[in-house]
């Protein structure tokens, strides 16, 4: 299912019952970010302030966040059943991409609504949260996505970077090495010219969820985006620069990034998708904002970075497993699948392989470590196919008694990412990549260095104390006979009487 705006997509989380609206004042310093680290560790709804301190009268006076903090919402995003699992979330998600929808052009939409020239603007109109208490400052852009345009070649490129508010008509942009956005804006340099630049806040959920997504560099993410909702994005040419933008947006930032590094501003710290603080304050360019288009009474959407798992982990892990599947699965055979889990923030990712030849859990390392960028797989393990690498519990069973720490832990010199808090700042040499080890575990069963043991009846690893095939079909034929499963299901549900 296609919503054609934000509010169409909060109706439905509402009708599903999976949105709260807080009508109660709420502080944007530190209390709202508080308010949705409890909501996410709770696993609960989307939520919508609607009574935001300082913001009773504003342009803006209402902010929209964990939207995409659950799998089931993740579900609904894509037009599928709540109760879909994560891997078929997965599989579907991979299927649609490899089918790119090229965006069409209108000629206005509802984001033209309200238009807010340059002597107007003022971004504290809009209820930007500082999330955390050691951050730098009110961040307005957390989960959007920010367009840019290669000058020579007309690739766009929609990126999800985060926005320190600056004062009422500035805005502060790290553009890390390697970004999309870093080579657009290191051609602009060479230019000699600003980067034009538009951010589009509050629309379609699968805007920040592509944003934040690994697309390789040349393809446009709203053909991507078109993929996952089934239906082309609709396009309008902003009012300052030709770059273009989702006709129904609820608001967009319109402005140009100086390529003078004179001009840059101290920017940060921010509480990042590691848990961590782990990078520092330090100079980084700047988004003046020379427009702003909006919806009448616009809503502001955001998130909370911080300890995993929030709404940015939980979409990326998706996003990233189904990448990696489909890049490993284009150089290599034998791969039944990838979880980017969301509890590491995609620092650690587990594939399944069919294990058999020998250097396969190499392979899928090296394609991986060339391919990803450095903010996934610092940590890398393959398993057999008997193993649920969506179970972190089976996970650890594979890591326990699969693993021989002399001959299967495996580490690589390289790169990785700058808000890695393993690397003291004394270390750090650059804001953007560091040098970091990596490491690939082999959990998988040896097919080459034990011949099989009659002790083990004729197999080379120890047979798996389960069940057998024919035992277990009778126990779940008779499953209904033994009345559980209806017990289970109330069981589950937490309708039994204590």
């Amino acid at each position: 299912m296609a919503f054609k705006d934000l509010r169409e997509w909060i109706a439905k989380l509402e009708s599903e019952r999976e949105l709260y609206r807080i009508k109660a004042k709420v502080d944007w310093d530190l209390e709202i970010g508080g308010v949705v680290q409890k909501v996410f560790d709770e696993k609960g709804p989307a939520l919508l302030f609607e009574n935001i301190k300082d913001h009773e009268k504003t342009l803006c006076k209402k902010l929209f966040t964990a939207s995409l903090s659950t799998n089931s919402r993740v579900a609904l995003m894509m037009g599928l059943p709540r109760n879909t699992p994560y891997r078929k979330l997965i599989e579907i998600h991979r299927e649609r991409i490899r089918k790119p929808l090229k965006a069409i052009l209108v000629k206005t939409g509802r984001v033209k609504e309200n238009i807010v020239t340059e002597k107007d603007v003022n971004l504290f109109e809009f209820p930007a949260p500082k999330w955390h208490d050691l951050d730098g400052g009110r961040f307005i852009g957390t989960f959007d996505g920010v367009v840019t345009k290669d000058p020579e070649t007309g690739w766009t490129n929609v990126g999800l970077y985060r926005r320190q508010m600056h004062d009422k008509k500035t805005l502060g942009v790290p553009i890390g090495q390697g970004q999309h956005i870093w080579m657009h804006f290191t051609k602009y340099r060479k230019k000699g010219i600003p980067m034009p630049i538009a951010v589009v806040n509050g629309w379609d959920p699968v805007l920040p969820a592509t944003a934040c997504a690994q697309v390789p560099p040349g393809v446009d993410e709203y053909d991507v985006m078109g993929s996952l909702r089934q239906e082309p994005v609709e396009l309008v040419k902003c009012e300052t620069n030709d770059l273009l933008v989702p006709a129904n947006a609820e608001i967009v930032f319109e402005g140009e990034v100086p390529t003078d590094l004179s001009t840059m501003r101290m920017e940060g710290p921010f509480g990042e998708y590691t848990g961590y603080y782990g990078s520092e304050a330090g100079l980084k360019p700047i988004i003046n904002v020379r427009c702003i288009t909006h919806r009448s009474d616009p809503i502001l959407q955001g998130t909370l970075e911080g300890v995993p798992i929030g709404e940015d982990q939980r979409i990326e892990s998706i996003n990233s497993s189904s990448n990696l599947w489909n890049h490993l699965e284009g150089y290599m055979v034998g791969v039944t699948g990838v979880n980017v889990d969301p509890s590491t923030g995609w620092a650690n990712v587990f594939v399944q392989v069919d294990n058999r030849y020998i250097g396969q859990p190499f392979q899928v390392a090296s394609h991986i470590w060339g391919y990803a960028s450095a903010y996934a797989g610092k940590n890398i393990m393959v398993v057999d196919t008997d193993i649920d690498i969506y179970d972190l519990n089976k996970i650890a069973w594979a890591f326990a008694y699969r693993v021989d720490p002399k001959k299967d832990l495996h580490i690589f010199p390289g790169w990785g990412s700058p808000t890695d808090p393993v690397i003291h700042p004394k270390d750090r040499y650059t804001h953007t990549w560091i040098k970091l080890n990596r490491l690939l575990i082999d959990a998988t069963k040896p097919i080459h260095e034990n011949p099989p043991s009659e002790k083990w009846h004729n197999q080379k690893f120890a047979p798996i104390a389960y069940p057998d095939a024919e035992t277990m079909k009778k126990v779940n034929e008779r499953w209904d006979e033994l009345g559980l499963a209806s017990f289970m299901d109330d069981y589950k549900k937490g309708t039994i009487a204590e």
